[in-house]
């Protein structure tokens, strides 16, 4: 599996998501997703613990344009 579909997964109602795996693609943003700024935090500490990185500061304000491939490039740059 990539990191871009194990970030999918994370991201997922089997994990702290609400759409499922196969309604989540690149270009949704993350509200699209539905990700708040709370269910954002538990994606990140999920993300740091599933790739072992720390994620990056200036990540952590996701605005209405971030989306997840966003997200996918930077854990890409951090593993």
């Amino acid at each position: 599996m990539n990191i871009t579909n194990e970030l999918f997964e994370l991201m997922s109602q089997r994990h702290c998501g609400v759409l499922p795996l196969e309604d989540i693609h690149e270009n949704l943003t993350m509200f699209e997703a539905g990700f708040d700024s709370l269910r954002f935090m538990e994606l990140v500490v999920l993300i740091e613990e599933h790739f072992s990185i720390e994620f990056p500061d200036d990540l952590l304000d996701i605005t209405s344009t971030t989306t997840i491939g966003d997200i996918a490039l930077r854990i890409n740059q951090q593993v």
